[in-house]
């Protein structure tokens, strides 16, 4: 059996696993490259905007997540915003175990989630359910 573990990376360690979780998170971007690029990723966690967390499986990053706190006038979240890497089968459960830990830590009330339609397959395993449909219309100076 895989030894796995999810971790959150310290501000002082980022540039030091950036190299192997850039690709992964980059990969996670790609579904919106009008909105966000993978060194934004990388500034927001410097910045304190974003914590980024690696997945390892027997000593190997496999994974990387972002994570960032929400205040909404009623409540507070945990938002999941880019998710990338391998062998889901393997870690998939134990992150989002440490994510809801992380946002209990936090004092959030919920957690959310964007993407594909494709990770209710993974998400509705662990208790998500869909929220809402998003909508967008570019404008002619955007």
């Amino acid at each position: 059996m895989s030894e796995v573990q999810c971790l959150a990376v310290h501000r002082e360690h980022l540039a030091h696993i950036w190299p192997v979780v850039e690709p992964m998170l980059a990969k996670a971007v790609l579904t919106a490259p009008d909105k966000i690029a993978v060194d934004d990723i990388l500034a927001g966690a410097h910045a304190g905007a974003y914590v980024i967390w690696v997945v390892t499986v027997d000593g190997t990053i496999t994974a990387a997540i972002t994570s960032r706190v929400i205040e909404y006038p009623l409540r507070r979240a945990m938002a999941l915003d880019w998710i990338g890497g391998t062998r889901m089968k393997v870690w998939f459960g134990l992150a989002m175990r440490v994510m809801k830990e992380h946002a209990a830590r936090n004092d959030c009330a919920h957690m959310e989630g964007y993407g594909r339609e494709a990770w209710m397959r993974w998400l509705g395993k662990e208790g998500w359910r869909p929220e809402y449909v998003a909508f967008r219309m570019e404008l002619d100076n955007g």
